[in-house]
């Protein structure tokens, strides 16, 4: 017999009355209009029933199912809600777009799950997990937790909670229920939760991964990815979700992009709202100054007022940027005092819509030989020549502002440009380099490599120098010279030097060296041009290891633990170096015979310049 809520479309053709076939999107909107209309956990029950009985005695629906068994979740799931009450598991907007996004970008990469505290996210995991297991032959997930007490509370107060409420139609037969598995024998599926450590998941192979709060996990997740990721399938589900823990191994896998990345701040859950205005009142500076930010992105007054009143409640008032974050960056709360602004640089970031070009540079290299007065060959010369910036999405360098010439005729006139650069070191860091306009102090480009050959890491900044008028080039060379020698012996001609003279012969003062005087100086002229200008600053990841500058408890600032500071570094010595280079626009004049150089090679004198 079917149940009268399932019987209202019909027609009436003569005596007889036929009910029209629901879809499975039909039977969802019944389920939620009926528990709006009467919040009747006894009524949603009998519906669930007749729903399931639907869903399968129609062919049609399960097909639907077995492609995508998560739409059962709104068919027939129930959840125990923050009141403690049973209730219907309707989606809420977050958990939707979630779901959109798992279906239109399918299983090709794992999912990074960044959130604030409550969003439902291992819930919905959860459910999703299950729903798998209930429908789909050979099926085998596994859920990690940070820890015992959560591993246990996402299984019996969620996962359990929500098979025990299916109606009885839709239980496969079971072979083990416990108190962390489920098995069922007739699908051979099973779903299972666990702590999270090293050898876990081994000797399994894995079609559903969910790594739950993996920032907190008490082993390496470098170690466990060799154990539970590699027992995964070819097109398993994999989602990592969690709140961020400050720059460990979590935000190097977020940093990594080989997953699909999704932040979801905090102002997205509808339920963050407050009437009372009291609050703000007596809001400190900080408080203030968030709060404007939040206003002039849209949020509205009652979303302010909750942003206020969960601000109040914590002793450690920076304790809301990591559970309540409003952008991925201020999330990852290192720890430490960072000596920028960390607010302002966030919400800089919250608004960032600079779109560089990536690419790098080709060029032709020719080696000429040098002749004695005796036509002997007394050595040999190598210089780059032909050199074009190749436009390409996976390149390394960005550039936002192509360098600035400009052909008058009788003159040509060039901006100057400077760049500092820095080295990778041993290995584990980055080769980097900003240019600068030196005209106003604009980054204008954006070099940033992990594995670089030295010898091609400085004849990328030759061409990146010679684009750009001939920059004056300072290279970081504490830990190798390698990269100016090459710079000196292709001939490039603005070289800096640490002594402010010309180097000598053997190039031990070429490029800029860091010592314990020089570098807290370069650092504080950095903090005090992005304190007064951080617009400046035109590189999203330039701008991200600046959140993660900090000063430690010896005194020394440098980037805090797991993150990465070479962009800051050479950020800093081009700022530094800047003032040791003409501010003004150069003018040549194009009767001169420099031109047969491409004009660039002539020193840089005072009556050449007009002001900019």
């Amino acid at each position: 017999m079917v149940p009268v809520f399932l019987c209202d479309n019909t027609l009436a053709r003569g005596e007889r009355r036929y009910k029209i076939e629901l879809t499975l999107w039909d039977l969802i909107k019944k389920r939620k209009s009926l528990w709006e209309k009467h919040r009747d956990q006894s009524l949603d029950k009998e519906l669930v029933e007749a729903i399931a009985d639907e869903i399968l005695d129609r062919e049609e629906i399960r097909y639907l199912i077995l492609e995508r068994p998560y739409l059962l979740i709104e068919a027939c799931f129930s959840v125990v809600n923050k009141e403690r009450k049973t209730v219907p598991f309707f989606l809420n907007p977050i958990q939707k777009d979630f779901l959109d996004k798992l279906q239109t970008q399918g299983r090709s990469k794992p999912y990074f799950i960044l959130k604030s505290r409550q969003q439902g996210f291992t819930t919905l995991i959860t459910a999703i997990g299950l729903s798998f297991a209930i429908t789909t032959r050979n099926f085998s997930g596994f859920t990690l937790a940070d820890r015992e007490d959560n591993a246990r509370a996402i299984f019996l107060d969620k996962a359990k909670l929500m098979y025990d409420m299916l109606p009885e139609r839709l239980k496969p037969s079971e072979k083990l229920n416990s108190a962390n598995e489920l098995f069922f024998d007739r699908l051979n599926s099973s779903w299972r939760v666990s702590t999270a450590s090293e050898s876990v998941g081994r000797s399994r192979t894995l079609s559903f991964i969910h790594y739950s709060e993996v920032a907190f996990y008490r082993c390496p997740l470098s170690q466990l990815q060799k154990s539970i990721s590699e027992a995964g399938v070819k097109d398993a589900l994999c989602i990592y979700e969690t709140t961020a823990n400050g720059f460990n191994e979590a935000k190097a896998l977020w940093d990594s992009g080989v997953c699909v990345n999704l932040f979801y701040p905090w102002y997205l859950s509808s339920e963050y709202r407050e009437n009372d205005p009291s609050y703000k009142e007596s809001a400190d500076s900080w408080l203030k100054n968030r709060l404007g930010a939040l206003k002039r992105r849209g949020l509205d007054e009652s979303q302010l007022n909750w942003y206020a009143r969960k601000y109040k409640m914590y002793l450690d008032k920076s304790a809301i940027r990591q559970e309540y974050p409003s952008s991925p960056e201020e999330a990852f709360v290192s720890s430490g005092r960072c000596i920028f602004d960390s607010d302002a640089i966030s919400h800089y970031l919250s608004c960032f819509d600079i779109k560089p070009t990536p690419g790098y540079f080709t060029y032709k290299e020719r080696t000429n030989p040098v002749y004695l007065p005796d036509g002997r060959l007394a050595s040999a010369s190598s210089e780059l020549y032909d050199i074009k910036f190749i436009p390409d999405q996976n390149g390394y360098i960005s550039i936002v502002d192509m360098p600035y010439t400009q052909d008058l005729g009788s003159q040509i006139v060039f901006k100057p440009y400077v760049i500092g650069a820095d080295t990778a070191g041993s290995g584990e860091d980055y080769f980097t380099a900003k240019v600068l306009d030196n005209t106003t102090g604009r980054c204008v480009a954006t070099l940033r490599k992990k594995h670089f050959d030295e010898d091609l890491f400085a004849k990328q900044l030759f061409c990146l120098g010679k684009f750009y008028n001939d920059a004056l080039i300072g290279v970081e060379s504490n830990f190798s010279a390698h990269p100016v020698r090459v710079l000196k012996s292709l001939g490039y001609p603005n070289l800096y030097s640490s002594k402010g003279t010309s180097y000598d012969s053997t190039g031990s003062y070429l490029g800029f060296i860091t010592t314990s005087v020089t570098r807290p100086i370069i650092i504080a002229n950095l903090v005090s041009i992005m304190r007064d200008n951080l617009l400046l600053e035109t590189d999203r990841q330039t701008l991200i290891e600046m959140t993660s500058f900090v000063r430690h408890e010896n005194g020394r600032a440098s980037a805090s633990s797991g993150a990465h500071d070479d962009l800051v570094m050479a950020s800093a010595i081009a700022h530094f170096i800047s003032g040791d280079f003409s501010k003004k626009v150069g003018i040549i004049d194009t009767g001169s015979s420099v031109l047969e150089n491409n004009f660039t090679k002539i020193p840089l004198q005072e009556e050449t310049f007009m002001e900019w």
